[in-house]
């Protein structure tokens, strides 16, 4: 599998069309999706892999699959999209699957994706959020240096998310 970036286990590539079946896995799963409004219908995933591929294409970013080096196998996604459809600042997003849970496989993701955003996707902002009750990853978002700045509603069912902010590092 050709892979644009990796890390020490993960590889990160681009969505296709053929992908549906990884990401009806993952974005169906009532657990992934607990803190995100719940699973995703196969609809609304198909309309979402457009919409990630439109984003690579015109961005040059999406939550890009990502996959675990030594087997393969389908480790979620992580990525960037840009944020109020701004370029200069971008949303960090990581979506694991159960089976890469621990470990921390996510903190290593976001990390790559951090440095892509900064390095290769020029940001100069990045910004991340989570589900108020996703304790895992408000810890996360901490563990990785970003300072909380505010509350904005999310989704579908508008819940209001804490946000974050991480500044692009002085040279």
């Amino acid at each position: 599998m050709e892979y644009f970036l990796t890390t020490k286990r993960l590889g990160f590539r681009t969505w296709t069309a053929e992908d549906m079946p990884l990401a009806v896995a993952l974005w169906t799963d009532p657990e992934v999706m607990r803190h995100m409004g719940g699973p995703s219908s196969v609809e609304s995933i198909a309309a979402r892999l457009q919409v990630e591929m439109e984003r690579q294409r015109t961005f040059g970013v999406q939550y890009w699959p990502i996959f675990e080096l030594e087997t393969g196998t389908h480790a979620g996604c992580a990525g960037l999209r840009p944020y109020h459809d701004r370029e200069d600042v971008l949303e960090v997003g990581v979506h694991l699957a159960r089976s890469f849970w621990s470990g921390r496989y996510g903190e290593e993701a976001a990390r790559a994706v951090i440095e892509y955003g900064f390095q290769k996707a020029g940001a100069r902002k990045l910004v991340a959020g989570h589900g108020p009750e996703n304790v895992h990853s408000k810890a996360l978002i901490e563990r990785l240096g970003f300072v909380y700045t505010h509350v904005e509603p999310w989704g579908k069912l508008n819940i209001l998310h804490p946000f974050y902010k991480l500044e692009r590092p002085l040279a």
